[in-house]
């Protein structure tokens, strides 16, 4: 796919993070939710994902959508879900420590806040700050020094776009690196 640049933004970086920096997304049974509700809601909303990173407390994502308002739809979709999956499995494995963490957290009529309350969102309108925010993600490991180079962690982009490995996440590549 080649990057097009845009007057506004449907293509965004996203971060969002665990409650109080728990490193839930370390758990693998976590971090296949999420992979899975990604491509469960890239399909739903029609969009493509071009590059990813969950590291253990947060993940980041770079999403491309047909229209700039499937983002708040998006975001509020892939969050509720996965919360109450990973709930679901918390209370499962019967982790006390976990769910009181997430329990304290919690307000409204949620009973568990797996999420900090909102994501980050930013617009992404040049080739330049894609390619600035694609190589970011990429180095978020090693720059918070779980590995010692891209290639070792798993649940990244990297692998995608380096190695053509589809393994861990198909992600819809971008031709700009």
């Amino acid at each position: 796919m080649k990057w097009k640049n845009l007057a506004y933004s449907t293509t965004f970086f996203i971060t969002a993070t665990i409650t109080d920096w728990q490193p839930l997304l370390a758990r693998p049974v976590a971090s296949d939710i999420l992979l899975s509700d990604l491509e469960f809601y890239r399909n739903k909303y029609g969009c493509k994902i071009l590059a990813y990173v969950i590291m253990p407390e947060h993940y980041h994502i770079i999403i491309e959508f047909q229209q700039p308002n499937d983002l708040r739809g998006w975001l509020h979709d892939l969050q509720m879900h996965t919360s109450n999956e990973i709930a679901k499995w918390l209370k499962q494995v019967a982790d006390p420590q976990a769910l009181s963490v997430y329990t304290k957290h919690a307000n409204g009529n949620t009973k568990l806040a797996i999420w900090n309350e909102q994501a980050r969102a930013v617009g992404i309108v040049s080739e330049s700050v894609l390619r600035t925010k694609i190589e970011y993600i990429h180095k978020n490991p090693v720059t918070r020094k779980l590995v010692d180079e891209p290639s070792q962690w798993l649940w990244s982009s990297w692998r995608n776009y380096c190695l053509d490995d589809e393994s861990v996440f198909r992600i819809d590549r971008v031709e700009i690196l």
